[in-house]
């Protein structure tokens, strides 16, 4: 009697265990949403900086942060206007630069360089190459279309601390010729990038900017990130 209870609480707490993620049969070793962010150093420096300007920049370490996740081995996904050193003249002055000067900007993981290998500059999408190699890495789903007041949550890590907000969806916006989303979430330095999951987990968008008069996060579209990893994946490598 005893064992047939032990036996039946064991598969109802391995039941609630496998409830939310039932798609990921099969797929044992996929990481939750939380694991798969990844917190993004970022060093700001001139255009065709010197040799002393570059010792410089490297002794004195990252000035800015943003955020990217986890989409397959040695991959990761971000915003590309955070790894491409177009900033605005506000950012820039913010930095210590001057407002004409041409930045460039090295991205590094874990202290190892990173290298943009595919963008999608109109929906604001940079695909990365990591040094860090993932064991059964798999590439996340992404959800097609969202609808009125659906719930979402973003998972940023800026200066490397895990954070998470909550929100709604708020609304379409047409921008660069795409369609963006707006959502009810808020937002600091360091969340450009940041994957937005809806309640199953599925990709909705990556942040991309923050409206703070509105309180209004502008998140680029899930789709075109979804084609960006695919054509990466289906094309040739070097």
């Amino acid at each position: 009697m005893k064992r047939r209870m032990l036996c039946a609480t064991i598969l109802l707490i391995l039941a609630i265990a496998y409830l939310p993620n039932c798609k990921a049969v099969g797929h044992a070793a996929l990481k939750r949403p939380g694991d798969n962010s990844v917190s993004l150093e970022l060093r700001f420096m001139k255009k065709k900086a010197n040799p002393l300007q570059r010792f410089f920049s490297v002794l004195d370490g990252p000035n800015g942060f943003a955020t990217g996740f986890l989409v397959g081995d040695q991959l990761v996904m971000t915003a590309y206007h955070a790894v491409s050193g177009n900033l605005s003249v506000s950012k820039k002055v913010q930095l210590g630069f001057a407002p004409h000067d041409e930045l460039e900007v090295e991205v590094y993981v874990q202290g190892c360089q990173a290298s943009v290998i595919k963008f999608d500059e109109d929906a604001d999408l940079a695909l990365l190459q990591i040094c860090q190699k993932q064991k059964n890495a798999q590439a996340p789903a992404f959800q097609a279309s969202l609808s009125k007041d659906e719930k979402l949550f973003v998972i940023a890590r800026p200066h490397g601390n895990k954070l998470m907000k909550k929100g709604v969806f708020y609304g379409p916006l047409e921008l660069r010729g795409q369609q963006y989303s707006l959502a009810t979430i808020e937002a600091r330095d360091g969340y450009s990038g940041s994957p937005v999951y809806n309640q199953r987990e599925e990709i909705v968008g990556v942040f991309s900017g923050y409206d703070p008069r509105q309180k209004l996060a502008v998140i680029s579209p899930g789709l075109r990130a979804q084609k960006l990893l695919d054509d990466y994946v289906a094309g040739p490598k070097r």
